[in-house]
């Protein structure tokens, strides 16, 4: 008889930690439950709910909407989170290139947003006999006959233009010292006429439509341009010419100028 309470308290025991183990499978189901549950109401929302009705656009003042919408590849009934943003994106750049940036919203439950940035040209390339007219941010927008007179022209070497694609530069080192010319004379409220890197040794540059300018190589850009930023505010505003910064160093800090012959 002795041994009665200590097979009760065994039962017991073993009692407890059968409802503990049935309550935690319980929880462990109602958990499962719940994300199951969540997983099917997100995998609704992603194909079922949420098909898109309406497409607005806007910011765009050289493609209509419905060049946006017909170019862009979404479609009214493709649903409004899963429709691919990065192919639209393609998409209209290569069919619409003056299209500088694509950003889009929603309004739920069904109308999508589609905001556009026009692109501009801001310098040109002269390749097989006609001008591409390329964006500032590489994007090659258009080719003419002529060239546009408010952009400037690069001069350069292995370079390929595709309208509807970015510029390529063949040699990444003249792509660098191009984007270094330029930046240091808009840094220095020069306007560009044309930039000329087809031989790196001796950088050529039109500015102020008055001034050819030979920087000679890279060395000591960032001063040789601040020095033509003097000589052309010092020089007659009628003047025109030719200036040489080419042997300008630390110590021999002079340009030299040359009068053109005007009529």
């Amino acid at each position: 008889m002795k041994n009665e309470p200590i097979r009760d308290e065994f039962l017991q025991k073993r009692r407890a930690r059968q409802r503990k183990a049935r309550k935690k499978r319980l929880i462990i189901s109602f958990i499962a439950l719940i994300i199951a549950l969540a997983v099917t109401a997100v995998a609704l929302c992603l194909t079922v709910f949420f098909p898109i009705t309406k497409i607005n656009v806007t910011g765009s003042k050289i493609y209509t909407s419905q060049e946006i919408i017909l170019n862009s590849g979404i479609k009214v009934g493709d649903n409004i989170f899963t429709f691919n943003k990065d192919r639209a994106v393609d998409l209209l750049k290569a069919k619409l290139p003056f299209i500088e940036k694509v950003e889009f919203s929603r309004d739920l439950p069904d109308t999508l947003n589609i905001k556009i940035s026009d692109a501009k040209a801001y310098y040109c390339v002269l390749q097989d006999g006609e001008y591409y007219n390329i964006s500032k941010a590489g994007w090659v927008l258009e080719k003419t006959a002529e060239k546009q007179s408010d952009i400037f022209e690069i001069k350069l070497s292995g370079v390929k233009c595709a309208v509807g694609s970015k510029i390529i530069f063949e040699d990444e080192e003249s792509e660098k010292m191009l984007n270094n010319v330029v930046s240091l004379l808009n840094e220095n409220d020069l306007k560009i006429n044309y930039v000329d890197i087809t031989n790196k040794i001796t950088i050529k540059v039109g500015v102020e439509d008055r001034f050819d300018v030979n920087f000679g190589t890279e060395n000591y850009l960032e001063n040789k341009v601040k020095h033509l930023k003097s000589m052309t505010e010092e020089l007659n505003p009628e003047i025109t010419g030719s200036i040489n910064l080419s042997i300008w160093n630390d110590q021999n800090p002079e340009g030299t100028f040359v009068k053109y012959n005007t009529k």
